[in-house]
């Protein structure tokens, strides 16, 4: 435990560490299974498929059901990644290990994370649509690609993670190097 945080202030990070990754715990349940739970649900695809996507016709049988549920599997097993790496720093902070290399090494995974999830979304989006309309006639398969302000967040939240991570190393570097000449 680093002499230079108080103990009021460890047991407040402590207590936000249990409370992160209790919601990465939820996370995982939701990520996890709700991918499964809505493709295996034909009616909830068709008026997904209509409302959110815009597709006109669209096959709802079992295997371009099973091509959509892997396609969204693409983005879902980044996000679970990226919980797993929240988890995995949230654990350092509840161990007390602040200014240290591992706490880093988990915050620069969880900014890829997120830089790939910025990726993951739009692509499994568009392999998801293609998935529903590829058996359709010729002409009237769809394709689309779009790219939202929540991936480029996405993006830039990762960067800057990244550049966090870059820091915390740095300064986990300092402070290992100042506890040497003690």
């Amino acid at each position: 435990m680093p002499d230079s945080f108080s103990a009021d202030g460890l047991r407040r990070i402590r207590r936000l560490a249990w409370i992160v990754r209790l919601l990465c715990l939820m996370g995982l349940v939701v990520i996890g299974t709700l991918p499964f739970i809505f493709w295996a649900q034909p009616e909830w695809v068709a008026e997904i498929g209509a409302s959110t996507w815009k597709l006109e016709k669209l096959q709802l049988d079992n295997g371009s059901r099973l091509w959509g549920l892997a396609a969204t599997l693409l983005p879902t097993t980044v996000s679970l990644f990226a919980l797993w790496q929240m988890w995995a720093l949230f654990g350092c902070f509840a161990e007390g290990e602040l200014l240290a290399l591992r706490p880093a090494q988990h915050l620069r995974r969880l900014g890829l994370g997120l830089c790939a999830l910025a990726a993951a979304q739009p692509l499994g989006h568009t392999l998801a649509i293609l998935a529903l309309t590829w058996g359709n006639p010729k002409g009237e398969r769809q394709l689309s690609f779009t790219v939202s302000s929540d991936h480029y967040l996405a993006l830039l939240f990762g960067l800057l993670l990244l550049a966090l991570s870059l820091v915390l190393s740095e300064a986990a570097r300092v402070a290992d190097e100042n506890a040497e000449f003690i």
